[in-house]
């Protein structure tokens, strides 16, 4: 939900083409209505030297020409999108225009590039003036083979997602608010409270998951109802899953849902996330679930607390034995303090209970030598059965 992209070939239909008007364009992931840009005009003087077609004029969705020629007109049925996250870019085929100098066999065509997010940056000798701030503009124009190529600039109208009707992600995580939606995704929509979130953040009406909590559960299924003529499975592909905070958080998945597979109303899939903490923080973890190009992707997020929220976690909290030798250590380190200043004493006497250490230390040095007595009489009786042994031993 970078990140990926698609190529979809779809045919363009016109409402109205005697007055121009400019189509509804629809693929299986989303539509968008491009009437109201009906009757846009733009004028482009091109200063490269690619050829000598100085002077173009772009008129959607009409006509394309130049000072020199006539690359033809949109019509209904002619050319395809393209969709390219994160930048939207739509291609439109002009066809039918003159066929002079050079061109007798092969009427002139134009390929109409809009970009809804500024010029690309592949383009050579592009008008470093055109920007989405000063569109509608042409960022580049010339000729090729009697083909025009024409990128354009425009405020491009909103896409309509095509969501999958009866598609339902459920959360089975712990830990997380009771006033959050258990509902994650409902009919391939998002729900209240798993939206992408710019910034990490915990609000009251954000899904956080605290970091006592090392994994989170997530259930896929179609429901159980009427679909509209729909099919009541769906393939599934493998989620793209992020920690948009990666040196604070990295998430691992696994789960019959980590490779992709199929849904349907008697078999769901299971996505189980793991959290490894690097470092205390907040980390938004952001999962994409799409479907083979053919309806619009599910992406939802939730916050993630590293070192917080618990005792346990990968990072920030101490546990119950880091506790325990800090407050050891403290007291050793405050009881020589008072021997020492308090109580005048020096040398060995400033340690706390030093007489017992003493008394501990003697009874280990006599266990020792007991100990090793013991051994080097047993280990000359042992030494001498091996002599007496050449049983797996090589003579030499």
């Amino acid at each position: 939900a970078g990140r990926r992209y698609v190529a979809l070939l779809v045919a363009l239909g016109m409402v109205a083409s005697a007055s121009a008007v400019c189509p509804r364009v629809k693929t299986s992931m989303e539509t968008w209505d491009w009437g109201p840009l009906s009757s846009t005009v733009v004028q482009f003087t091109n200063h490269s030297t690619k050829d000598g077609n100085n002077q173009w004029t772009a008129h959607l969705c009409d006509g394309v020409y130049s000072n020199m020629h006539d690359f033809g007109v949109f019509s209904g049925g002619a050319g395809s999108i393209k969709f390219h996250q994160p930048s939207d870019t739509f291609y439109m085929m002009y066809q039918g225009g003159d066929r002079g100098d050079g061109c007798e066999h092969t009427p002139r065509q134009a390929d109409v590039y809009i970009h809804c997010q500024g010029c690309p940056e592949y383009l050579d000798e592009k008008n470093e003036a055109c920007g989405l701030a000063s569109s509608p503009c042409v960022c580049a124009a010339y000729e090729k083979d009697c083909i025009g190529e024409v990128h354009m600039v425009l405020q491009c109208p909103s896409g309509i997602p095509n969501y999958r009707m009866g598609f339902d992600v459920y959360d089975a995580s712990t830990g997380i608010e009771e006033d959050i939606s258990k509902v994650v995704i409902k009919d391939g929509e998002v729900m209240p409270g798993w939206t992408d979130e710019d910034v990490p953040s915990v609000a009251h009406d954000r899904a956080v998951i605290p970091g006592d909590v090392s994994s989170a559960v997530f259930y896929l299924m179609m429901a159980d109802e009427d679909l509209k003529g729909l099919p009541s499975s769906q393939e599934v592909d493998a989620p793209d899953v992020f920690s948009d905070q990666p040196h604070i958080l990295a998430v691992t998945l696994s789960g019959s849902a980590a490779e992709g597979g199929v849904v349907d109303t008697q078999e769901m899939l299971m996505l189980q996330l793991d959290f490894h903490c690097y470092q205390t923080g907040l980390a938004d973890v952001h999962v994409e679930i799409s479907f083979a190009n053919k309806y619009y992707p599910c992406d939802f997020a939730f916050t993630y607390e590293c070192g917080m929220g618990g005792s346990s976690g990968e990072a920030g909290g101490m546990s119950f034995g880091s506790w325990l030798l800090f407050l050891i250590l403290f007291g050793f380190v405050g009881g020589c303090g008072y021997n020492y200043i308090a109580l005048q004493k020096r040398g060995e006497d400033i340690v706390p209970g030093i007489a017992y250490f003493l008394m501990a230390k003697e009874v280990i040095e006599a266990l020792i030598a007991k100990a090793m007595s013991g051994s080097m009489s047993g280990g000359g009786a042992a030494g001498g059965a091996r002599e007496s042994s050449t049983e797996g031993y090589q003579a030499l």
